[in-house]
């Protein structure tokens, strides 16, 4: 037998020959790869390989014509290219060019930045300059590819507002990043189309009146912009939206001027001023509204002649409801104007006397109905294009509180989901808010808040907070296909959605639970004409059964055809369970404790229209 010494000594000897071949087998590796890579050729080719000999001649050159912008770039936007307007305009414009110099400072698509400029951004133009720290030019776009301005179309991301406008509006908000030395800009991106529905200014008008401005709703920033330009107002061919008097621009550098020289951030934005504008009033500034203020009005007839405003004061009526409906949001005299003539005679002297001014007192003491009256009215007491919000008494009973709207409330405000309240229920200091689109849990002790939205289509009609053992488990709700119970979390917030119940039955008006002393909460919906249901729910917030509703209930509901607008159901003398029903005829009161037997009601007030 070997000793441990000598087995030792045979492992030593084995590795020492695995080593040797492995030595043997990398060498021709190495040897075989060099033969292969022999076959290519150079990558480039040199005069000698000796580094003591060399002649003197410069690195591969990567901007051939010297302009700054290195041919990798004008490469990719060589190409030229070409479109018909929508007035049938032939629209041609040409690429860069490496081997040529003076594209650098053209123009070529007329939106305010030159070449170099749009090779620049989000730098300024001097990023070409020897030392300017910066780093790549251009941006990543959602795939992670790098995008640039493109010098051959006014409006690169597609979000109608050409690239200069956008650039001179990110500057404006204060985009320019001193110590980066670039611009940041997180509205008015000329590489990010998402400013396609920006209003900023929120001064759109809110047409159907549901308390939210949708996309169509809203005076968007590229409206803004292109306020009173022609409809086939082509920017490659026509430039940009503005008058300028050239070769000097303004002195002033606040909206809606463009200043020249010192003044002046980008200085090719005059020369792109388009030569389509009919009587402007005032000279080198942008043409449209503000899309950083809500009412833009810059000038005004005085009885003699459009004088211009500097600066703009406005009318108290926003752009967007002068613009919905045909007035000019830049003309501050239409405010007192009233064009369809619906003022009252007061005094019966045979005249309508004019508004001479914009306050309340003198709107007051005129007899028209001026632009400004009836944009007042539309005002709704100070919720400008929003319904009124309503308000609700909560924690000491002696102080109301009003909620704003979630899309439009300041971050960390107290909010609601929507203006329309349809029920509120309160329990230690949270608040059920329950909206036509979803119910608002908000703890003002705590400050803080939760929302939680309905599903697609469906609308809250009415409301109320289940209790169990004295605190509330879930939130009962009737809605437009049915019932809906929502379990409530330990936090107070409503669980998600999918752990909703559901009953579909008619479109349910109002809700109430059912008085009694079943182990489980009842809870009765009515509707319109009879529509209606009872629905049982357990302590787990599951509806566990339906019931059609008493025949007497049902009928009596039904031969008036009312719309059931409350319920309250209870003991009425300590000793007879009744159920009151609010309706649009009147109020109707059936004595019955489950409102599923034949019992019949009567009508009190009953209203015939």
């Amino acid at each position: 037998m070997q000793s441990k010494k000598e087995r030792g000594g045979a492992f030593a000897d084995g590795e020492f020959m695995r080593r040797s071949q492995t030595t043997i087998l990398t060498t021709l590796a190495v040897i075989a790869s060099l033969l292969f890579m022999s076959q290519f050729p150079a990558v480039s080719n040199v005069s000698n390989i000796h580094p003591e000999l060399t002649e003197g001649t410069p690195p591969p050159n990567t901007d051939t014509d010297g302009d700054l912008i290195p041919d990798v770039h004008e490469t990719l936007f060589e190409e030229w290219m070409n479109w018909t307007a929508s007035d049938g305009r032939d629209v041609v414009l040409q690429g860069l060019d490496k081997n040529n110099a003076s594209d650098a400072s053209m123009d070529f698509d007329k939106d305010g930045l030159n070449a170099t400029e749009e090779f620049c951004w989000p730098y300024p133009a001097n990023c070409t300059a020897p030392g300017f720290p910066r780093g790549l030019t251009g941006q990543l776009d959602e795939n992670n590819d790098r995008i640039y301005l493109d010098p051959r179309l006014s409006d690169t991301d597609g979000d109608g507002m050409p690239d200069g406008y956008e650039a001179y509006m990110c500057h404006r908000m204060g985009g320019f990043d001193l110590v980066a030395q670039r611009y940041s800009c997180p509205s008015f991106d000329p590489l990010n189309a998402s400013d396609l529905t920006l209003d900023g200014d929120n001064d759109g008008f809110d047409v159907d009146r549901d308390g939210i401005l949708s996309d169509s709703e809203r005076f968007t920033a590229p409206e803004e912009y292109a306020y009173g330009s022609p409809s086939n107002f082509t920017a490659e061919l026509d430039g940009l939206w503005c008058h300028a008097t050239l070769p000097e621009g303004s002195i002033l550098k606040n909206w809606p001027f463009l200043p020249s020289g010192a003044n002046a951030t980008f200085h090719n934005l005059l020369d792109a001023c388009t030569s389509r504008a009919i009587n402007p009033v005032g000279e080198d500034l942008w043409l449209g509204t503000d899309p950083l203020l809500d009412d833009s009005d810059r000038y005004l007839w005085d009885g003699f002649s459009v004088r211009p405003l500097y600066p703009s004061f406005g009318d108290g009526i926003p752009d967007g409801w002068e613009v919905h409906f045909g007035l000019d949001p830049l003309n501050r005299s239409n405010a007192l104007d009233d064009p369809d003539r619906d003022g009252w005679d007061t005094n019966r002297d045979g005249g309508v006397s004019s508004d001479v001014s914009r306050t309340l007192t003198a709107l007051k003491v005129g007899e028209a109905l001026s632009t400004l009256e009836e944009y007042l009215v539309h005002y709704d007491d100070g919720n400008t294009v929003y319904p009124g919000l309503k308000s609700t008494l909560l924690n000491n009973g002696s102080e109301f509180s009003t909620m704003p709207l979630i899309y439009d409330a300041p971050a960390n405000t107290l909010a609601v989901m929507h203006h329309d309240i349809r029920s509120l229920g309160e329990h230690d200091g949270t608040l059920y808010a329950m909206s036509k689109y979803g119910v608002s849990v908000i703890d003002h002790d705590e400050s803080t808040q939760s929302h939680h939205s309905l599903p697609q289509g469906v609308l809250l009609h009415d409301g109320f907070l289940a209790y169990g053992e004295g605190s509330p488990y879930a939130v009962v709700m009737g809605t437009n296909i049915g019932f809906g119970v929502a379990p409530l979390l330990a936090d107070g917030a409503l669980g998600s959605i999918g752990t909703w119940s559901w009953s579909m039955t008619d479109s349910i008006h109002a809700i109430s639970p059912l008085a009694g002393e079943d182990i489980n909460l009842h809870a009765i919906g009515l509707g319109q004409a009879g529509d209606g249901a009872i629905i049982e729910i357990d302590g787990t917030a599951t509806i566990l059964s339906t019931f059609d509703l008493g025949a007497g209930l049902k009928s009596g509901l039904a031969e008036a055809n009312a719309s059931v607008s409350t319920i309250q159901h209870g003991l009425a003398g300590g000793t007879t369970f009744q159920l009151f029903v609010g309706t649009d005829r009147g109020l109707f009161i059936v004595d019955t404790a489950s409102a599923r037997d034949e019992a019949a009601g009567e009508w009190r007030f009953f209203y015939t229209p």
